[in-house]
């Protein structure tokens, strides 16, 4: 499937899966749509949190265009399942946003855990776990990320398992992708994140660390999901966990210095 074919089958609602292993050449982005007058405020506190939301692209005031992730791109339609917050609440889940879109949206793209995944297997670092049907895992942790004024909450957090032998290579290559949450944010046990890993919000597969095996934990863009919920703004829109906005640029493009990619 083509990168056109795929985003048609998004827009007229064909597709409404996840979009794991979606156009791997393609970065996917998580999304966060807000009202013009709360735009500064999540801007600040993704600046402060650059591995939890390393925003690449911004849209002006109520544009459903992102021409920095690809001049065809609405963001009213092409991703799967979109998740609707209604003064911090999640009240409802879409596939498309043309009937609640707002003129003073302004939506925010960060880089997704997802296309950091293709990094690492295009740089040799094993990912075991997706051989035997686990694709990894999402935990919330117990610890908070930087606030900046009603914005903040607890680091959310994905998990693969990566081979003991193989970790010091998957840091230095997360290192490399600053816009795609980076370095992982812990490696080992999991308690240090006061996590169970048999306790996950989402798996895809069963929960799986072998022995001779680390679980390594990168930043995820669900986190944001818990900031609207303490946030509290009254209107926000997100994409679903692991429905991810699949874009025209190209995880081999060079990206801008600045992590913000404005």
């Amino acid at each position: 499937m083509t990168i056109t074919d795929y985003r048609h089958a998004v827009r007229t609602g064909r597709w409404t899966e996840p979009t794991r292993g979606v156009a791997p050449d393609h970065v996917q982005c998580n999304l966060v749509m807000l009202p013009a007058d709360e735009a500064a405020a999540f801007s600040r506190w993704c600046e402060a949190n650059p591995s939890v939301a390393p925003v690449i692209a911004c849209s002006e005031p109520g544009d459903w265009r992102i021409p920095p992730l690809g001049e065809d791109i609405d963001l009213r339609t092409d991703v799967p399942r979109y998740r609707i917050f209604v003064d911090g609440e999640p009240v409802e889940s879409r596939t498309d946003l043309t009937e609640v879109w707002r003129d003073d949206l302004v939506t925010f793209a960060f880089g997704c855990s997802f296309s950091l995944e293709e990094a690492l297997r295009r740089n040799e670092v094993p990912l075991p776990g997706v051989g035997r049907g686990f694709g990894g895992a999402i935990y919330q942790t117990t610890r908070e990320t930087t606030a900046v004024g009603r914005y903040g909450g607890n680091l959310v957090v994905s998990m693969r398992p990566v081979p003991r032998s193989a970790v010091d290579l998957a840091v230095e290559v997360s290192e490399r992708h600053p816009w795609l949450h980076g370095a992982p944010v812990h490696v080992g046990d999991p308690a240090a994140l006061g996590i169970d890993l048999e306790k996950p919000l989402e798996t895809f597969g069963e929960v799986s660390v072998l022995d001779d095996e680390e679980p390594v934990f990168w930043a995820c863009g669900v986190t944001t999901q818990r900031v609207m919920e303490r946030a509290r703004p009254e209107f926000a829109i997100t994409h679903e966990s692991a429905h991810m906005l699949v874009s025209d640029m190209l995880l081999s493009a060079p990206f801008p210095p600045s992590p913000t990619g404005r």
